[in-house]
Formats: structure tokens, C-alpha cells, sequence
């Protein structure tokens, strides 16, 4: 990605002197490094869900497919017989097709196995990068460009590809990074509308992290202490509850 240097006129300086100007490019920098890091933590706990979702679809999604199997096929039996039990039955078969969806995506998903060090290694690099290719940390001009590898970045940080995010921030390095444009550096109404533009995304930012704090998908993935403990004990219950349903079939 290629971020060209900033052309500042000789009369731009004279601008920048300006305490005023000087103070409204001051808070844009602010903005820009909190809207940042906010979007940097909202990334992570979502790749936080993201994590549990996907080791929850590997340890459990068979059999949560066999249970849902299972209790249609039961409930078909009812259905023949008495027909009040038909909508009971359309449910099941509803539940059943739309699991299966979500559970072969997941199967189609590749992610690599990390060590913690490398998972501390892809956090540190992914926070780098985000900086160098926000859009918001660029000129007006390529902000498709840094928004398309912002989105491969992420990508390639969700599915825990250290490889892959390792060379997006090696390739950012090499480029020097543009924070404020020329044009704003000229124009105090157009660093008063990046400031208005600025607080109002990091408004909605800190209403979706609040709101992702507040679920109870986070609540959930949070408060468990061993995901390797959680998982052996939800396979023994489905476990138990199949070993029961087909019993009594």
C-alpha cells in the first residue's frame, strides 16, 4: 500500500503557527489514537467470541447435529400420530437446517493453531498494523485502499494467521504513514469537521464495545476460567443426554 507524503505550500506554515490551528490538529491526533485503540479492544473481544465460537462448533457441533436429530426425528413420530404436535415438529426440523448451516460454515473456516507466544506476538503486530492502515489514518484519497488491507488484516487476524498479518505490518513499516492530510492542515472549518467526525465515530464505537461488554456471548466466554474444562463437561452432558434419548426412543 503505498501512502504518499504530504506536499505542505510555504504558506501552510504560517497556518500550522497558528495556536488555534495548532490546537485543533493536537485533538484530531488525540481522537484519532483513542478511536483507535477503542476499535483495537472491540477487535479483540470479538475475535475473543470469535475464538470460543469456532472450538465450541469443533468440540461440540456433532453432537449437537446427533441431539437436534434425534429430538426431530422423535417428535416426527408425534406428529404422525397427532397432528397437534406438527408445528413442535416444523420447529425441530427448523432448528435442526439452520444449525447445520452454521456448523458446516464453520467447518469450511481454516485457523491456525497458535502458541501463547505467538498469540501475544499476532495481538502486538495486529495493534501496529491497525494504526498504519486505519482509514481514518490516512489521506482522503486512499482511504479504499488502506480500508481494503485494513479488512485483510483483520481477516488474517481472526483466523489466527501470524504469517500473513506478519506481512502486512512488515509491508506498512516500509511506508511512511500520513495522520493529517495537507488540505486539512490548511483549512481551520475542515479540522473543525474532522473533529466533529471523529468524536461522533468514537461515540458509536464505545456504544458497540458496550453494548459487545454487555452480551451474553462476552459474559459468557469471560467469566469461564478453563475452556478446556468447560468443553469435556458440555460433551459428558450432551453425551448423557443422547445416551438417554435413544434409550427411550
Amino acid at each position: 500500500m503505498h501512502i504518499s507524503e504530504p506536499k505542505i505550500r510555504s504558506e501552510s506554515i504560517i497556518h500550522v503557527l497558528d495556536p488555534e490551528i495548532k490546537s485543533g490538529l493536537k485533538e484530531i491526533e488525540y481522537l484519532r489514537e483513542e478511536l483507535g485503540a477503542k476499535e483495537s479492544e472491540k477487535t479483540e473481544l470479538d475475535k475473543l467470541i470469535h475464538d470460543f465460537n469456532i472450538r465450541h462448533q469443533q468440540e461440540c457441533g456433532r453432537l449437537i447435529i446427533q441431539l437436534l436429530t434425534l429430538r426431530k426425528d422423535k417428535l416426527k413420530k408425534k406428529a404422525e400420530s397427532d397432528f397437534e404436535w406438527k408445528q413442535a415438529y416444523d420447529d425441530a426440523g427448523k432448528a435442526f437446517h439452520d444449525y447445520q448451516k452454521i456448523f458446516d460454515a464453520a467447518q469450511k473456516e481454516c485457523q491456525w493453531s497458535l502458541s501463547d507466544d505467538e498469540q501475544t506476538e499476532l495481538k502486538d503486530l495486529f495493534r501496529k498494523a491497525s494504526k498504519c492502515c486505519h482509514p481514518d489514518k490516512v489521506e482522503d484519497e486512499l482511504e479504499d485502499e488502506a480500508g481494503a488491507t485494513f479488512h485483510e488484516l483483520k481477516s488474517a487476524y481472526n483466523q489466527n494467521d501470524l504469517n500473513r498479518v506478519r506481512e502486512i505490518w512488515e509491508s506498512l513499516e516500509s511506508k511512511k504513514q500520513v495522520n493529517v492530510s495537507s488540505t486539512i492542515r490548511q483549512d481551520m472549518k475542515k479540522i473543525q469537521m474532522e473533529i466533529v467526525r471523529l468524536n461522533s465515530q468514537l461515540k458509536i464505537v464505545k456504544s458497540e464495545l458496550k453494548e459487545l461488554k454487555d452480551s451474553p456471548a462476552f459474559i459468557q466466554v469471560i467469566l469461564l476460567d478453563d475452556w478446556d474444562e468447560y468443553f469435556e463437561e458440555k460433551k459428558r452432558k450432551m453425551e448423557q443426554e443422547i445416551q438417554h434419548m435413544m434409550a427411550n426412543a
